[in-house]
């Protein structure tokens, strides 16, 4: 009979902890992600480090489950740990010092209903039926964009308050993370990827980031949406396909709103993880207005399992 989930992460911990020994600590860890999701690590600190990378475990869980020895999972989970642990070091110093902090904050939109609890923990603004939650950019490494969300006690730490910290991300995120559009032909091309007339039938546009982490929050820039609809000529309805990218299309009589918000059913609940999940909701830009605006929200409509 196999172990439970619990049962497994705990024997693991044990038998790390042996390995290790003394200078080390190893522990569980509960981390809430986007949209509520909660991963199971386990992490490993050494005395003289102030890094203890979190190592997840559902893959090694999985592994388990289907047959492989505790002993050789151990082995891989230590594997894991050492190429990690000579990771970028968390500048406690800088990230005390506002000065050198306040040209790294930026934003990023989640859904708001879905992070109610972790809303609660962290300064945050409301854009739409999302939430602008703020992060500290803390460089690149392995190619990766790294960075720190801030949370209430930083506030209290820094001696600043919510506004300023919002100030600051909206100034400073077009800059950390450039807002690009390209046509779904194009993304596909530069994926090798043929779209076999699928942008034919519907013209298809993605508003992402440079990076294309967190790029969803480039429709909360100024001006980005409105110059690309008076580009177009056209108004805009705006599918969030993950909290990575958008999808933009020309809105027109043609256009049944109906099947663009079965579309983001549909990959929300086939094509994304819950963690990338951003919204159900479909969003419209109107030329006449200047406005972004929900045209279809989510209502029932909730995030799959």
């Amino acid at each position: 009979m196999k172990m439970s989930y619990d049962d497994f992460n705990e024997l693991v911990r044990r038998k790390l902890e042996d390995i290790c020994g003394k200078e080390f600590s190893v522990s569980v860890y509960e981390a809430l992600k986007n949209n509520s999701v909660v991963y199971k690590g386990i992490t490993i600190r050494e005395e003289c480090n102030n890094v203890a990378p979190t190592i997840y475990m559902e893959e090694f869980y999985t592994d388990y489950c289907d047959g492989k020895d505790i002993e050789e999972i151990v082995n891989d989970i230590l594997r894991v740990y050492s190429s990690t642990r000579k990771g970028p070091e968390f500048e406690t110093e800088k990230f005390s010092d506002f000065e050198w902090v306040r040209e790294r904050i930026f934003f990023k939109l989640v859904n708001a209903r879905q992070n109610a609890l972790m809303l609660q923990n962290v300064p945050s603004g409301g854009f739409l039926d999302l939430a602008m939650v703020y992060a500290v950019y803390m460089g690149t490494y392995r190619d990766s964009f790294s960075s720190v969300t801030i949370r209430n006690e930083h506030l209290d730490m820094w001696g600043v308050n919510e506004e300023e910290v919002k100030e600051l991300a909206v100034k400073n995120t077009p800059v950390l993370l450039p807002s690009n559009i390209c046509s779904m032909k194009e993304m596909l091309d530069g994926m090798g990827v043929k779209a076999d007339g699928l942008t034919d039938e519907i013209p298809m546009y993605i508003l992402s980031n440079r990076d294309r982490v967190n790029g969803a929050a480039s429709m909360a820039y100024e001006g980005v949406v409105g110059r690309f609809a008076r580009d177009l000529g056209s108004d805009l309805y705006i599918l969030p396909s993950s909290i990575h990218e958008l999808i933009i299309v020309p809105a027109g009589e043609e256009m049944d709103p109906r099947r663009l918000v079965q579309m983001i059913r549909e990959v929300n609940d086939t094509q994304v993880s819950r963690e990338e999940v951003l919204s159900y909701s479909l969003y419209q830009y109107s030329r006449e207005r200047e406005a972004l605006e929900i045209a279809w929200p989510a209502g029932r409509i909730a995030l799959a399992g």
